[in-house]
């Protein structure tokens, strides 16, 4: 006579359980009404990059009827790399309760309480580059990006200039300092956006709306603003 299986037994009280992901189809799947957090073109060329070398590697978790609540971003690219289905958590909740609600912002906002050791990051982000250039894309930084990192982020000992951090990085469009230097330079933040601007004695004003701010580099005169390209 065979033996009952046992069931397992229940998570003590407190114990996190972990949830297991199946595969969905991404047409069973829908977009949270709520959703705050845009996924623009660049971003998504990043995770297209990363699904096509490494796969899909981070599960999408949806309420009970299938509405996202964290991945949205995953889902519009695998949708661009053209997958039909992704790996899920399915939660018992619905999707406009404050579980769901709390998962929603939750999954883009706790990352933030995060602390960045930059050098580390610059020297990884330059290892990869010193590789392939094009090896950066699905990092979410290029090499101007990176520049700018080693610029605002390391003392001018080390980084004294934009160009000293175009040489850094090994940017193909580096230049001698006897001729004049071009580049974009890219902002993390109002308050970079903000130094720079005190810097070259030339306020860049303007909100970027949650993505990077460029301005052109070199300016010419300081009354010249039609040198700048301002993005934001």
């Amino acid at each position: 006579m065979s033996k009952k299986k046992e069931a397992p037994p229940a998570p003590e009280p407190g114990v996190p359980i972990i949830r297991s992901a199946v595969v969905v189809l991404i047409k069973d799947i829908k977009q949270h009404p709520r959703n705050y957090r845009g996924h623009p073109e660049d971003q998504q060329e990043h995770l297209v990059k990363s699904m096509k070398d490494n796969g899909v590697y981070r599960n999408v978790v949806t309420a009970k009827d299938g509405t996202i609540l964290a991945g949205h971003g995953v889902v519009l690219a695998a949708t661009k790399a053209g997958l039909d289905r992704v790996p899920c958590v399915r939660l018992d909740i619905e999707p406009d309760s404050v579980e769901a609600l709390k998962i929603l912002t939750g999954d883009n906002e706790v990352m933030h309480l995060g602390e960045v050791d930059d050098r580390a990051l610059t020297e990884l982000l330059k290892q990869i580059k010193d590789v392939d250039v094009g090896e950066l894309v699905g990092t979410g930084y290029d090499a101007a990006m990176l520049a700018n990192l080693a610029y605002v982020t390391r003392p001018e000992a080390e980084v004294k200039d934009t160009n000293a951090a175009a040489a850094w990085v090994g940017m193909p469009e580096f230049v001698p300092e006897n001729e004049p230097p071009k580049a974009t330079i890219l902002f993390l933040s109002e308050a970079d956006k903000a130094e720079f601007g005190k810097l070259i004695g030339i306020p860049l004003d303007g909100k970027t709306n949650g993505r990077a701010s460029a301005v052109w580099w070199p300016p010419k005169k300081h009354d010249d603003l039609g040198s700048f390209r301002v993005e934001g």
